[in-house]
């Protein structure tokens, strides 16, 4: 069988297994193999269900001599089996992986001769994938029955295990399956809990201590294939939480497949795995109660509603909650503000009141969250609080003093500098390249020294610490216009001149400067899974983006460190200027390269290299569970054009 075949064949069959992260582990590249492991992850790529897409998800083989009623690939349902050889699985690893389609490698099997034979099949492939010099992030799931000795085995060269529950109870669990039992899955569970706390103690007493499956355990519950109730699911989801020291639980909507259904039951809506992934979040990280989630009169979630929403209408008597003095547990419960939103109303708070037009550019669901806050400005005036002094815009000079500099960063810290050191400050900074011009304005042209930059970067540092002048030059990098003079007097405020009186800072600066370097590392954030390298030539790569900001700069130490062991450009095409790295340092050069299509085709090798990919990424799709409008949300058409996946329509794709 071509691997074509087997690959469409396995990672179809592979992709109903939803515990597919690639968070949580850290493993640096040395400089001498390839790719490492970060703990937040990298989507690269949505499916058209909507679906992230990080690992090469597989099956070693979909041959299984278990017969769970539940399962696609149970012995006796009738469809196309196959089996990868461990070489062939390292090779699209590698392959995919110096592309940027991945982030790593998540391998599952079906059981062949006995869960020990077919585990000790899997180690060996992770064995020659790390022997290659791989990095990269690693899940590999263990068999249930699987014995202590492979699961520890396993442990030690896998950034996550997993062993599936499958079933809320073990009742329902002997009524769909004959060989499964739930001493089969949380047996290896407890080994797999013992080891992360026994290398835990042992790197208290000794410095060099082998990874023992670095990114935690986790598990998967189908919804729908019994009887069980919500409120059953998210207690025992909550017991192995606590018990077995699990990073996640994951839930997988039964999808009946053949004659599966007449031993499972219908499928149940996909409306609730959502609502449980919901609930699941609000008692894990946002200190919610099962029973304040999902009262035990009600077992089951509200499908027409989320449950935070159900929880602020069952208990009318905590709202609304006044955003500029409750404390951060009290924000967390309003509906329509996640945990970062609320962070950034708890640390802004302090600099001045938030007002109502605050919260929409701080990132919360305005029209969620309205019926349950107070705060200044409230539309119908139910809270109203006279606006704060420092919200006041200052008068306008009827002959501005404009600085004028060559439009980079070292000419702004430069104009900075020449601002506080010169007897009349500037009323704003801007580029060279700024067209409109005041018919009053005083034009003074700066000149860049890098000396005063480097001051000024450094005095930066002491005044606003890392993360303030960082969000600075993130905000930069946005080429919007007026970001210059939005930098200029955000300093200003935060670092008045020698002989002034601080004025204090508008909370309006401080949000629209926040505001903007958060979509720049959004942006940047997105880049690092959406490059796609293409093979020029024998460990050559190149990669073309056509980013909305000059992000560059900003992803440039992932990819060093990711792939210290190839030569590689990354050219924005839009700003005709590229990072080159050529093995030891990475240089960012302006460049005018052709578009693709321009040059030469790509070589055998690549286009299989691309074809697989295409292949895969349809394979891994559910169709049943298509959404355009959020698979367009989550992956722009902006970024399609130079998405291996998406070069070559679906209906011309090779089959």
């Amino acid at each position: 069988m071509q691997i074509e075949d087997k690959l469409s064949i396995l990672a179809a069959a592979a992709k109903y297994d939803v515990s597919c992260a690639s968070s949580g582990s850290r493993r640096s590249n040395t400089g001498r193999g390839l790719g490492n492991a970060i703990p937040a992850g990298v989507c690269h790529t949505f499916t058209e269900d909507g679906r992230c897409v990080s690992l090469l998800k597989l099956l070693f083989t979909n041959f299984c001599i278990f017969d769970c009623a539940y399962c696609v690939n149970r012995r006796s349902n009738d469809l196309p089996r196959a089996a990868f050889t461990p070489a062939e699985i390292v090779r699209l690893t590698i392959d995919f992986y110096r592309r940027n389609y991945i982030e790593g490698l998540f391998l599952s099997s079906g059981v062949v001769g006995s869960p020990d034979e077919t585990m000790e099949r899997l180690i060996r492939t992770v064995t020659d994938l790390r022997r290659q010099g791989f990095n990269g992030y690693v899940h590999l799931k263990c068999v249930p029955h699987t014995s202590r000795r492979l699961v520890q085995a396993a442990g030690r060269l896998a950034d996550r295990l997993s062993v599936n529950i499958e079933l809320p109870t073990e009742e329902s669990l002997r009524k769909l399956t004959r060989e499964k039992t739930y001493a089969s899955v949380l047996t290896p569970m407890g080994v797999i809990r013992e080891g992360i706390e026994e290398t835990r103690e042992d790197r208290k007493r000794l410095r060099h201590v082998p990874a023992f499956a670095p990114a935690g355990q986790s598990t998967q519950l189908i919804v729908g294939a019994s009887p069980e109730s919500d409120h059953t699911i998210l207690h025992l989801s909550d017991r192995l939480y606590r018990q077995q020291a699990l990073k996640r639980v994951y839930y997988s909507a039964y999808v009946p497949v053949g004659d599966i259904a007449t031993h499972a039951g219908a499928a149940p809506p996909f409306k609730r795995e959502n609502r449980l992934y919901q609930a699941d979040w609000l008692i894990r990280l946002y200190g919610f109660s099962i029973d304040e989630v999902i009262p035990s009169a009600a077992p089951n979630l509200d499908l027409t509603m989320d449950p935070k929403d159900a929880f602020a209408r069952r208990h009318p008597q905590l709202f609304p909650v006044d955003v500029n003095s409750a404390d951060r547990e009290m924000i967390l419960r309003v509906p329509g503000i996640g945990i970062r939103s609320a962070n950034r109303i708890v640390n802004l708070r302090r600099r001045g009141r938030i007002r109502f037009e605050h919260l929409k550019q701080m990132g919360v669901v305005v029209t969620r969250a309205l019926p349950f806050i107070r705060c200044d400005g409230l539309p119908d005036a139910r809270w109203t609080v006279p606006y704060s002094a420092t919200a006041i815009a200052p008068p306008v000079a009827l002959t501005p003093l404009v600085f004028v500099t060559d439009s980079s960063f070292d000419g702004l810290l430069t104009a900075i500098f020449e601002a506080y050191a010169g007897q009349t400050p500037p009323d704003a900074i801007q580029p060279d390249s700024h067209v409109q011009q005041g018919l009053f304005d005083q034009r003074v042209t700066v000149v860049t020294d890098g000396a005063k930059a480097a001051r000024v970067w450094k005095g930066l540092k002491r005044c606003l610490g890392v993360e303030g002048r960082q969000a600075i030059a993130e905000a930069f990098l946005s080429g919007n216009a007026g970001v210059e003079t939005l930098i200029y007097t955000y300093v200003r405020e935060r670092i008045p001149r020698p002989n002034s009186s601080p004025s204090g800072v508008s909370l309006s600066v401080t949000i629209r400067l926040d505001q903007l370097a958060r979509k720049v590392r959004e942006e940047a954030r997105r880049l690092e899974g959406f490059v796609r390298f293409e093979q020029t030539g024998k460990g050559r790569y190149l990669a073309r983006i056509a980013p909305r900001y000059d992000v560059l700069p900003l992803i440039r130490h992932h990819f060093e460190s990711r792939f210290a062991d190839q030569r590689w450009i990354i050219y924005d095409t839009v700003r005709q200027y590229g990072l080159v790295f050529d093995g030891r340092t990475t240089r960012a050069l302006p460049l005018n390269m052709a578009e693709p299509g321009a040059g030469s085709r790509p070589d055998a090798d690549e286009s299989l290299c691309q074809r697989l990919w295409q292949r895969y990424y349809h394979a891994v799709n559910i169709p049943t569970r298509n959404h355009p409008r959020l698979h367009r949300r989550l992956l722009p058409r902006r970024y399609w054009a130079y998405l291996t996946e998406k070069l070559i329509p679906l209906s011309r794709r090779p089959i």
